[in-house]
């Protein structure tokens, strides 16, 4: 299911040559960098490879808590200064970083494909979208208006302005299946908005994610502005535990909602910027062109091994599409190439560790046992995390195989009644990130841009059924459990959010000090 073009063929060549390098030298110890110093405080974790576990790609350490507390001090003391500099000067601060991120792109693939199992297409995607993402926030940052706002002529005479102003430091805590955008988004957003940012990377993904800190060193930033600490669960708990000003989290609902517990249970509120994952359906309905609809089912489905937030992992069919909509579902799924991201045919590789085999053995297994039909869903002949997408049918909407994120390539497929009775089911989740229907009836399409509850919604688009959210053509964020604040990433209002508003008023013979 994947064809590369000749260009990115022989960029293939090199990024398989790097694998196996890396796969037979010494891994890299990621450190912890305070201050601009490194540290190895902690308990060692190592990341083996999940395409061939014997081999470890990285090890970091569990970064204890008196380091990350010195991480949000340090932070602190370099944005006073950082927080005072013009909003111009930031941006370009920020923008220095372009160059950088562009000439990484091979070397950032490298490094997820090893740690994360991307493909080639997948791991050079993120270094890409950092890139777009630098481009993007700092030129909508730019814009009059973006962080100041004039207000009109008062008639009591005074000098009036509102301003956004910088909360101090943000922490930053990413997941592993983008580590690179997911910890590069929010700190070039808090940047920009005058904070200081620590981050603390996913310990799948740990050399992946101290790429953002090699990408801030580019931005000639004060020393210390930006720190970043690795590990598992603990240190993600001690920064949320510190007296950090803000957090953007990106990762499950419950783990996002217990920091959003913590940050209102003190003497004020504090902010929290989460994306929290998804239940994410598409409609089928009768009318529908049923080979678009398996093509983009079947990508946004089982690319990256369903590991992403906006993948579909449930699919609402109506009576007289079903039948034929399985089998081509079916089909298209077993002819996808799961393998090792140094195979340029690759369109999925390993899922990312021993747990998440396990637990994609167990639900499969649990589908099998209640009855239901299940194509694929085998583990391949592999020393690897290797597995046959696993398309399940015959299996209800309300059924618990179809109503947990599984965060796995593991499809529902459920005939419902109606459209009716599938958007209803579409929005019977506590989550609303993404969504999509195929149809030819231009009113079911109407209905479902005007009912479904989620936050990004594609209509009959080709290739991809949920997934597919670029910086500058589209924005990105979820609705109900999926997200925090209601502003998404990728546009024009997300760095906004990590400033906070402030309304200034003078005498007209002081108006001199409203400067931004």
């Amino acid at each position: 299911m994947t064809a590369l073009d000749h260009q990115n063929r022989q960029g293939h060549e090199a990024f398989a040559a790097e694998m196996a390098k890396r796969r037979t030298g010494t891994h890299v110890v990621v450190p912890h960098v305070v201050g601009g110093k490194e540290y190895f405080d902690g308990e060692l974790i190592v990341r083996e490879d999940p395409g061939h576990p014997s081999v470890t790609v990285s090890a970091c350490h569990d970064a204890p808590a008196d380091v990350v507390r010195l991480a949000v001090e340090t932070s602190r003391a370099a944005q006073r200064e950082w927080g005072k500099v013009p909003l111009s000067k930031r941006i370009e601060h920020v923008q220095r970083a372009i160059d950088h991120v562009t000439d990484a792109v091979e070397d950032w693939a490298v490094r997820t494909a090893l740690e994360v199992g991307k493909t080639y297409a997948g791991a050079r995607a993120e270094g890409l979208e950092v890139r777009d993402i630098l481009r993007c926030y700092t030129e909508y940052a730019a814009r009059p208006g973006a962080f100041e706002d004039e207000r009109a002529a008062d008639p009591a005479g005074f000098a009036n302005d509102s301003v956004l102003r910088p909360y101090g430091v943000f922490g930053v805590i990413t997941p592993f299946n983008f580590p690179i955008v997911q910890a590069a988004g929010p700190t070039i957003g808090a940047l920009i908005a005058g904070n200081g940012v620590v981050v603390k990377t996913s310990h799948q993904g740990p050399w992946s994610g101290h790429a953002v800190y090699e990408m801030c060193q580019a931005m000639d930033l004060p020393v210390g502005l930006v720190n970043v600490v690795h590990g598992a669960d603990e240190p993600g708990r001690a920064l949320a535990a510190s007296d950090i000003d803000g957090i953007s989290f990106t990762g499950s609902v419950a783990v996002g909602q217990a920091i959003m517990r913590t940050f209102t249970d003190g003497p004020y509120a504090r902010p929290v910027i989460a994306e929290m994952g998804g239940k994410n359906p598409v409609i089928v309905t009768d009318t529908a062109d049923l080979e678009t609809a398996a093509d983009g089912i079947v990508f946004s489905a089982f690319d990256l091994g369903g590991q992403k937030c906006s993948a579909l992992s449930r699919v609402l069919v109506t009576p007289g599409a079903h039948d034929r909509l399985v089998e081509l579902v079916a089909e298209r799924a077993s002819r996808a190439v799961v393998a090792d991201p140094s195979d340029a045919d690759a369109f999925a590789g390993p899922v990312v560790s021993a747990e998440a085999l396990a637990r994609f053995e167990r639900i499969v297994g649990q589908a099998r046992a209640e009855g239901c039909t299940v194509s694929g869903g085998e583990r391949l002949d592999h020393e690897g995390y290797f597995v046959r997408p696993a398309v399940v049918s015959s299996v209800p909407a309300d059924h618990a195989l179809s109503t947990t994120e599984h965060f796995l390539p593991f499809l529902t497929i459920s005939q419902v009644p109606s459209f009716e009775a599938a958007l209803d089911a579409a929005n019977d989740t506590p989550m609303g990130l993404t969504a999509g229907i195929y149809t030819g009836d231009l009113d079911e399409a109407r209905t479902f841009l005007n009912g479904i509850e989620a936050g990004c919604v594609d209509v009959n688009v080709p290739g991809h059924a949920t997934t597919g959210w670029w910086p500058g053509p589209q924005t990105f964020g979820g609705w109900k459990a999926s997200g925090s604040t209601g502003v998404q990433t990728l546009g024009k209002w997300y760095t906004q959010q990590f400033a906070r508003q402030q309304a200034r008023k003078l005498p007209a013979h002081l108006e001199h000090l409203l400067t931004h």
